[in-house]
């Protein structure tokens, strides 16, 4: 699929044919709209109109569709008087993975998107799903496609007054940040950590792992044995990767390090611990690829079918 730039006459043709207004927004969003910020961007420019706020959804709907804004971006915080950004009361937990800034992809360039880097985008962010349902517990998740990627919103009331310290360390876990002490652990962190750390691994190649610091040897040694090394990671049994000739325990941790680092450039943390951020609006157009920002039922079955606007389908058959 080619992800293309919408014109200003599409965009105007997408929100005045297209669009379902109240139909399409999620219900967290209509049932707190007059608490929410929303942010504009009119040309491309990036969300440089901000603190607007909506009293009804007839108002946010006249004013999209007269004005058919580039992109439309919603508050994860809910205020008192969000015109003003002030009296913040709470804000939801969010998580941004961006399939053009995954750190590891054999698709296309870095900043580019395809449907392979969308697809383990996707996988991504239903690892962070699962993980927080499974070890913190966590039940309100809403998924979203974003245009580039995914965006998870955590509603649980558990979550959503903590501050940016609290929210960083959740992000840390999900993702597989932080090497754990222990790596043989069956459950919780360790596990984490391994399960994302092997995906990573699986997909390094030769020069990724020299580009990390790993000596040339150690990287052929692992490049032979590879299936057995991302194996024996994701099951505990870290002796076996220790016992690969030339990996000693200074070239072990460098090689946990890096996929540490790695694990943790999947997610966009910054948005995670912004208590203040804005995230797309599900149902807009993303005007920077011509897709629809959708709200996602179940992520495992999402298809980037369902985000294609019409204008996009009519301009490929012409």
């Amino acid at each position: 699929m080619q992800f293309r730039e919408a014109t200003p006459e599409e965009r105007r043709i997408y929100y005045s044919e297209e669009w379902g207004g109240r139909r399409e927004l999620p219900d967290y969003i209509l049932h707190t709209l007059s608490l929410r910020e929303f942010g504009f961007d009119h040309d491309g420019s990036g969300p440089n109109d901000r603190k607007n706020q909506f009293l009804t959804v007839e108002q946010l709907e006249n004013y999209i569709r007269t004005k058919y804004p580039y992109s439309v971006y919603v508050s994860v915080a809910q205020y008192e008087r969000p015109s003003q950004m002030s009296g913040w009361l709470k804000a939801e937990l969010a998580f941004d993975v961006d399939a053009k800034d995954l750190p590891v992809k054999n698709c296309c360039e870095k900043g580019q998107v395809c449907e392979k880097c969308l697809e383990e985008a996707r996988r991504v962010v239903s690892m962070i799903g699962d993980v927080l349902r499974s070890d913190l517990g966590l039940r309100e998740l809403r998924y979203s496609y974003s245009g580039r990627g995914f965006h998870l919103r955590v509603l649980d009331e558990a979550v959503q007054k903590m501050d940016s310290t609290a929210r960083a360390e959740v992000v840390s876990y999900v993702i597989g940040g932080v090497v754990p002490s222990d790596l043989t652990l069956s459950l919780g962190y360790s596990k984490v950590f391994r399960t994302y750390a092997a995906r990573i691994l699986e997909r390094l190649d030769e020069r990724a792992l020299l580009e990390g610091g790993i000596r040339k040897a150690v990287v052929t040694a692992i490049m032979q044995k590879k299936r057995e090394v991302i194996s024996s990671l994701a099951a505990g049994r870290i002796e076996e990767i220790r016992g690969i000739e030339g990996i000693g325990e200074k070239t072990f941790l460098k090689l946990m390090d890096l996929l540490a680092r790695l694990n943790s450039e999947q997610e966009d943390s910054r948005v995670t611990v912004d208590t203040r951020r804005i995230l797309r609006l599900p149902s807009t157009l993303h005007s920077g690829v011509s897709m629809k920002c959708v709200e996602i039922r179940d992520i495992n079955k999402f298809s980037l079918d369902q985000a294609i606007p019409k204008f996009v389908s009519e301009r490929s058959g012409s």
